[in-house]
């Protein structure tokens, strides 16, 4: 998955734009990842002097950082470029400007005249309806019979 920002940036090759798109994939929970360019370059199917001339200029234009901390490599995301947090994380805090501007914000009480009713699912009003209920010995027989064409 390619990051709509890297879209708009025409200084980066398809290439760049595969190796930065993994990284990012990689990075995502700690903002870093330790992938080694073999790793990159077993993964997007490149040479070992595409990996590195790629790196270079994901530096140069400040997509990553590059550190080396107990003798590994760690490739940072620049979260000022590179937005990280989830969708869901915004939809949080329903606080926010662009929250309340929603229409389709559960808090926000200025479209209500606008919203529907939500129909209610019936197991939802009543979860004690999706008990599990083992199956007898005859209907165990009786799934046997009927799936056996399926096997």
């Amino acid at each position: 998955m390619t990051p709509r920002i890297l879209f708009r940036d025409k200084k980066l090759s398809r290439t760049e734009n595969d190796v930065l798109s993994l990284i990012i994939s990689l990075a995502l929970n700690k903002e870093y990842c330790y992938a080694t360019n073999d790793y990159l370059k077993e993964y997007i199917n490149s040479s070992d002097r595409t990996i590195n001339y790629s790196l270079s200029k994901l530096k140069k234009l400040c997509y990553i950082i590059v550190k080396h901390e107990s003798s590994k490599r760690r490739i940072y995301l620049n979260t000022e470029k590179i937005p990280t947090k989830v969708a869901d994380e915004g939809a949080e805090n329903c606080s926010n400007e662009s929250a309340n501007s929603c229409t389709h914000n559960i808090n926000n009480n200025k479209y209500k005249k606008n919203k529907r009713n939500e129909i209610i699912p019936e197991w939802m009003k009543h979860p004690e309806m999706c008990v599990s209920i083992p199956l007898s010995e005859e209907e165990q027989k009786e799934m046997d019979e009927l799936m056996k064409d399926y096997k």
